[in-house]
């Protein structure tokens, strides 16, 4: 029994890669220093034919910028959560520190191109307990919850990143190739060494201006290597393919932002024991997603922003059926002084999952407070 619990806890992990995607960084050329420490707690009620489940989930992310010199600059990311599961007659909570992610990035060429290098430094909550604590990673890999931390610790990683820009005509272009090593740790107590698959990321974009308008569209293909557990393959991630379409209308007082996004996913395969292939099925549905927000800016010193978002999640191949979800927020930003701003954000979420079997309604709030010096 231990040893399935563990196989299908290892799994989970490397599913919840699907859902957790590489942060990547931009130069911007006069930028000042900054940091940020953001707030977010999310309230999530779900009711399967009367039996109710809520997760809530308190997340503090810091997030720091350094201008090196011209051209080249250092990111940091830092987060903890806490994440609590109620069902009925039972009680489950993960808590702890994430890995810090230091990233350093190096344009060239008058931007024409560039260079980053990051680390995952592995500092955060690892060895989970299978009794206490895997419960909460089950529902954690429920796709059709909007959750902003849904692992902790991992092991040592990196990455490499190339990318380029160039003109063309009323059009920019762009591309990049990206690099991730994942290395080994032990993601369950009692569990054995679990070596997640690197990643391979391939990605291409145009821009174009209209007068006020920014449109742009974009391509990402991930690839992955095998999972392993003490040296045995256990999981394959799918390839996937993920495509954007972005506008920002920008205006004196106000600015309409938009994007759609259209998630392709491929059959994972998952291994047993002794390295045959198991299945070959989705875990995770194609996903569709649009979003919509306009800000207003009553003055340089606050400005309001309601918005609007939508995602379809589709059947997945293990007999969940497809999902839908709506949110409607608004977020609220103040300059308290010149180099300090604050935000004050939240969105209602309402919908269904599992074909309708599932009803789920949930919440978030969030507050930031971001410093430049």
């Amino acid at each position: 029994m231990l040893s399935r619990k563990i196989f299908c806890g290892v799994c989970l992990v490397a599913a919840l890669a699907v859902l957790t995607p590489a942060a990547m960084g931009q130069i911007i050329y006069g930028q000042p220093g900054s940091g940020s420490f953001r707030f977010i707690y999310s309230h999530w009620e779900l009711d399967t034919n009367g039996e109710k489940a809520e997760v809530d989930q308190t997340a503090m992310p810091f997030t720091g910028f350094v201008p090196l010199r011209d051209n080249l600059e250092a990111r940091l990311y830092l987060a903890g959560s806490s994440t609590e599961l109620d069902t009925p007659g039972d009680n489950y909570k993960v808590s702890g520190m994430g890995d810090i992610r230091l990233q350093l990035n190096k344009s060239l060429a008058d931007d024409r191109y560039l260079l980053s290098a990051g680390l995952n430094l592995p500092t955060g909550k690892k060895e989970l307990s299978l009794d206490d604590e895997w419960p909460v990673i089950e529902y954690l890999a429920f796709d059709f919850l909007s959750l902003p931390i849904r692992r902790l610790g991992e092991g040592f990683g990196f990455n490499l990143l190339a990318g380029a820009a160039v003109p063309a005509g009323e059009y920019r272009l762009g591309g990049s190739a990206m690099f991730q090593f994942n290395g080994e740790y032990k993601a369950y107590d009692g569990g054995g060494d679990y070596n997640p698959g690197d990643m391979i990321s391939l990605s291409a974009g145009v821009d174009r201006q209209f007068d006020n308008l920014l449109v742009r569209l974009n391509a990402v293909l991930a690839l992955f290597t095998t999972d392993k557990l003490d040296g045995e393959k256990v999981f394959r991630q799918s390839n996937q393919v993920d495509l954007g379409l972005s506008g920002i209308f920008e205006r004196e007082k106000y600015s309409l932002a938009g994007d759609i996004r259209y998630l392709i996913r491929g059959r994972n395969t998952r291994y047993d024991t002794t390295e045959a292939i198991l299945d070959q099925l989705k875990i995770y549905g194609n996903e569709f997603a649009a979003a919509a927000g306009l800000t207003y800016r009553f003055s340089p010193t606050w400005n309001i922003t309601p918005s609007l978002e939508y995602r379809k999640i589709g059947a997945n191949e293990y007999d969940r059926e497809s999902s839908d979800m709506f949110g409607i927020g608004t977020d609220l930003g103040l300059k308290i002084v010149n180099d300090v701003m604050l935000d004050i954000g939240f969105v209602y979420f309402t919908g269904s999952g599992d074909g309708g079997d599932v009803d789920i309604s949930g919440m978030r709030i969030t507050s930031a407070l971001a410093a430049e010096f």
